[in-house]
C-alpha cells in the first residue's frame, strides 16, 4: 500500500505552477509506461487525453483564482462582488437615483372642446416622456384617491411632482417562514429610493433595520441585492410581520436612467408628450396631450448613477452602522452618491463659538461637466454652472430630511462657493515643425479636462499644469504663471481687507473684524511688497475655506491689461499661450525627450 501511494504521489507540491504540473505529468507517464516522450505528443491518443485534462485543469485554476480575488473587496473587480461584500460589511451600496422636480401643467383654452368633457381625472403614476431625451417620467398625484379632478372650464395651472423612470412589478408567493428574504432582479437599473412592497395588496412600510420594527408591525427592509437587483427582508413576528403561507408579495419599483434624467432648463425648448391616458367624467379615455401645455416649474435634479466601485471600496468601512447622519464623514458618504464633482462637510467645534456647533456646513460643487452644452467647455460655460441653484438646494435638503437619517438636533447649511478668478499665462519652448493652432487646441483640451476633474481643496499647483502640457507632442519646456484677480484688484485699489473673527464668550457673539491693509508704493508707482492674494510663495493657487478658484477673464490687471472671457487668437484672455522659443528637433533632442518619457513612465509604474 505504501508503494502504491508513493507511485501515485508524482506531483511535487512545491511546484504548483501550471507549466510545472504539465511537465511533471508527462515525465510520470514516460516513467510509468517506459516510453519516449514522443509517444505522448498531441497527435497520440494519450497526448489528446492529456491535453483535454490540461485545459480542464487550467479552467479550474482560473476559477479558483477568480473566486479568491472576488472574495476580497480590495481586489475584486466585478461590481456584484464589491457590492455584495460591502453589504456583508454593513454598507448598503447606493443604486441609481432618479431625477425629480416639478412639472407645470396648464389647461389649454380649447381643452373642453377637444375632449367633449367638462372635467377629467389625472391618475397617479401617469407616464410622460421628454421628446428631447426620449426618457420616461412619472407624474405623482399626492392624493389619497391617487387621482385628481381637473376642471376644463377653468384655465388653471397645476403643479405636479415628477420622477424620472418607468414602473415595473414582480411578485412571489410567501412560504410563511420567519425572516423571509427574496431577491428581485431586473435587466434595468432599479431606483434607490422608490420601492413599494405589498402583501396581499396591503402596503408595507420601509425601514432600515430589523430593530426598527415593533412586534408584528407591517414593515419590510429593502437593500441593494447581494447578488444584484434588490433584496427584501421580512420580520420574525417579535420584530416585524411574517407574511402568511401562500400570500402574494408584490414589489413595485422604478427603472431609472440616473444622471441622464437631470433637466436644468425651464425653457420651451424642452418638449413633452403624455404616454398614458386620462379619464373623462363618464369614464372614457382622454388624450392628455389635448388637455395640457407642459413646462418645468422646478428643475429636475438629483439624478445620479449607481455608486462607483472604487467609492464603495473606500466608503464601506466608514459607513455609519447606526444608519444616521451623525458627523461630517457620514454626510460626505451620504452626499457622494449624487452628481457632485466635490463634496465636503464640516463643523466649527474648534472656534470657541458655541451657537453654531450644531450646524453641519455642506460645501458642494456640481458636476460642471454634465452641464456643458455642445458649444461650451470649462472656460466658456456660465459661472452659475459652478453653483447649485436654489431648486437644487431645496431638493437636496428635502431629500435628506425625508431620508429620516438626520439627527434632530443638527441643522444643515449649504454654503455657496466663493468664486475666485484667475488667469493662466503659458510660455512654451517647442520643436520646429509643429503647428501652433494644433498645440494650442491640445493644451486647452487638457486644461479643460483637468479643471473639470480636479478635486484638491488646498492648492492647485503649477507643477500639475506643467507636467500635463509637457506631455503634448511638440512641447519641449513650459513656464506657467497664475494671475489672481483679487490680488490685482488690491494693487489697483491700493488696499485690501483682511477678515478675522473675535469670539465674545460672555455675550456668545461671533464678530467678523475687517482690517484694512494699505499697500506701499515706490516713486515709480510700483507696489513695494506684493501681497500675492490667492497665491502661495511658489505661485500656486491657494484655496481658502469655501473658495472655488476658476480660470476666467472679465477683469483688468494692475497694468490695465484686460483679460477677456473669450479665448480667441490674438486676444488676451483667461488662458494665454505664447511660443517663447523654437528649437530644432535634432536627433540628440529626440533621444533626450525619449529618455525623459521612459523615466516618467517608469516612475508611474513604480508608484
Amino acid at each position: 500500500m505504501a508503494t502504491s501511494n508513493k507511485n501515485n504521489d508524482f506531483l511535487d507540491k512545491s511546484k504548483v505552477r501550471f507549466s510545472d504540473l504539465v511537465n511533471q505529468t508527462q515525465e510520470y507517464l514516460v516513467r510509468s509506461y517506459n516510453r519516449v516522450r514522443a509517444a505522448f505528443t498531441p497527435a497520440s491518443p494519450f497526448g489528446q487525453i492529456l491535453q483535454v485534462l490540461q485545459n480542464l485543469t487550467q479552467l479550474i485554476f482560473f476559477y479558483i483564482e477568480d473566486a479568491l480575488v472576488e472574495l476580497n473587496i480590495y481586489t475584486a473587480f466585478k461590481q456584484r462582488s464589491i457590492y455584495g461584500l460591502s453589504r456583508i460589511a454593513g454598507h448598503n451600496p447606493t443604486r441609481v437615483i432618479s431625477a425629480r422636480g416639478t412639472l407645470k401643467l396648464s389647461v389649454k383654452t380649447d381643452a373642453e372642446q377637444n375632449t367633449q368633457a367638462p372635467f377629467i381625472y389625472l391618475i397617479n403614476n401617469t407616464k410622460i416622456i421628454n421628446t428631447n431625451t426620449q426618457l420616461p417620467y412619472i407624474i405623482k398625484v399626492d392624493n389619497i384617491t391617487d387621482r385628481i379632478k381637473i376642471d376644463l372650464n377653468v384655465n388653471s395651472i397645476y403643479n405636479f411632482r415628477v420622477i424620472q423612470g418607468e414602473l415595473e412589478e414582480q411578485s412571489v408567493i410567501s412560504n410563511g417562514k420567519k425572516l423571509q428574504s427574496y431577491n428581485f432582479s431586473s435587466n434595468k437599473a432599479i431606483e434607490n429610493d422608490n420601492v413599494e412592497v405589498f402583501v396581499n395588496g396591503e402596503p408595507m412600510g420601509l425601514v432600515d433595520s430589523l430593530y426598527d420594527l415593533t412586534r408584528d408591525e407591517r414593515g419590510v427592509i429593502v437593500k441593494t441585492g447581494i447578488n444584484g437587483g434588490i433584496d427584501v427582508y421580512f420580520g420574525n413576528e417579535d420584530f416585524g410581520y411574517i407574511p402568511p403561507n401562500g400570500a402574494q408579495i408584490l414589489v413595485r419599483y422604478i427603472n431609472s436612467s440616473g444622471i441622464r434624467g437631470n433637466l436644468y432648463a425651464k425653457s420651451d425648448i424642452l418638449k413633452w408628450k403624455f404616454l398614458d391616458k386620462g379619464y373623462s367624467n363618464i369614464g372614457e379615455e382622454v388624450d392628455l396631450n389635448d388637455v395640457f401645455n407642459i413646462g418645468i416649474e422646478k428643475a429636475l435634479v438629483l439624478g445620479s448613477n449607481e455608486e462607483e466601485m472604487e467609492f464603495t471600496r473606500l466608503i464601506a468601512p466608514r459607513t455609519s452602522r447606526a444608519l444616521v447622519l451623525a458627523n461630517p464623514d457620514n454626510y460626505v458618504a451620504f452626499l457622494s452618491r449624487f452628481d457632485y464633482s466635490y463634496v465636503d462637510a464640516y463643523t466649527t467645534f474648534d472656534d470657541n463659538y458655541l451657537d453654531d456647533d450644531n450646524i453641519v456646513y455642506l460645501f458642494l460643487v456640481p458636476n460642471v461637466q454634465s452641464r456643458l452644452s455642445t458649444d461650451t467647455d470649462y472656460f466658456t460655460t456660465p459661472e452659475e454652472n459652478f453653483k447649485l441653484t436654489q431648486d437644487e438646494q431645496d431638493s437636496l435638503l428635502s431629500y435628506i430630511q425625508k431620508s429620516g437619517r438626520q439627527i434632530v438636533t443638527t441643522e444643515l447649511s449649504i454654503v455657496d462657493p466663493i468664486i475666485k478668478k484667475y488667469t493662466l499665462n503659458i510660455a512654451l519652448r517647442v520643436f520646429d515643425g509643429f503647428d501652433f493652432n494644433t498645440l494650442k487646441s491640445d493644451i486647452l483640451s487638457l486644461l479643460s479636462e483637468y479643471f473639470l476633474r480636479v478635486q484638491r481643496r488646498d492648492k492647485i499647483p503649477k507643477s500639475d499644469i506643467t507636467a500635463m502640457i509637457e506631455s503634448v507632442s511638440g512641447v519641449d519646456s513650459v513656464n506657467i504663471e497664475f494671475v489672481s484677480q483679487e490680488n490685482e484688484q488690491a494693487i489697483i485699489n491700493g488696499f485690501y481687507y483682511k477678515t478675522t473673527y473675535k469670539i465674545d464668550k460672555i455675550r456668545s457673539i461671533k464678530e467678523a473684524i475687517r482690517t484694512k491693509v494699505v499697500l506701499q508704493y515706490n516713486d515709480d508707482g510700483l507696489v513695494l511688497e506684493d501681497p500675492n492674494l490667492g497665491l502661495d510663495k511658489f505661485g500656486d493657487i491657494q484655496i481658502g475655506l469655501n473658495e472655488l478658484p476658476i480660470i476666467r477673464g472679465g477683469w483688468n490687471d494692475r497694468n490695465g491689461v484686460e483679460y477677456s472671457t473669450d479665448i480667441k487668437d490674438n486676444n488676451i484672455s483667461s488662458v494665454n499661450i505664447i511660443i517663447d522659443e523654437v528649437i530644432d528637433e535634432s536627433l540628440a533632442n529626440q533621444i533626450m525627450a525619449q529618455n525623459k518619457n521612459i523615466l516618467i513612465n517608469n516612475e508611474r509604474k513604480n508608484s
